[in-house]
């Protein structure tokens, strides 16, 4: 009789260690999978962040050849304002009738003079 006591005794803590490890590995089951997903979010986040970086260094890119095509277009815009102006001061001192017209006199009322005619300003028509 012992010897059968004994036996159930040992059946009962073992089943009660065979339920422990059972719980154990049902837990352990639930933190992988847990830990599976967390770990696929991860993995998808990333590679949302990787496009995203891709695209960002892409329209960086784009911007970087834009701006210097814009300074290559600024500068090419100042150079041909500069020509202009340098072929105008050069028209100005070596055109004739640009000479002729500059060497003509001032009108007497550009130089300070009354002009002749009405001197009498402050009067405007209409005004009593």
């Amino acid at each position: 009789m012992r010897a059968i006591a004994a036996a159930i005794v040992i059946a009962i803590v073992m089943g009660l260690l065979i339920a422990i490890q059972q719980v154990r590995v049902v837990s352990l089951q639930g933190a992988v999978t847990v830990e599976r997903d967390a770990k696929q979010q991860a993995v998808d986040a990333n590679k949302e962040s990787q496009a995203t970086i891709t695209t960002l260094r892409a329209e960086a890119e784009r911007n970087a050849k834009y701006a210097a095509d814009l300074n290559k277009r600024i500068k090419a815009s100042e150079d041909k304002a500069k020509k202009a102006k340098k072929e105008f001061d050069d028209l100005k001192r070596n055109s004739k009738p640009v000479r002729d017209w500059a060497a003509q006199p001032l009108p007497d009322g550009l130089r300070g003079k009354a002009a002749s005619g009405n001197n009498d300003h402050n009067n405007k028509v209409g005004n009593p």
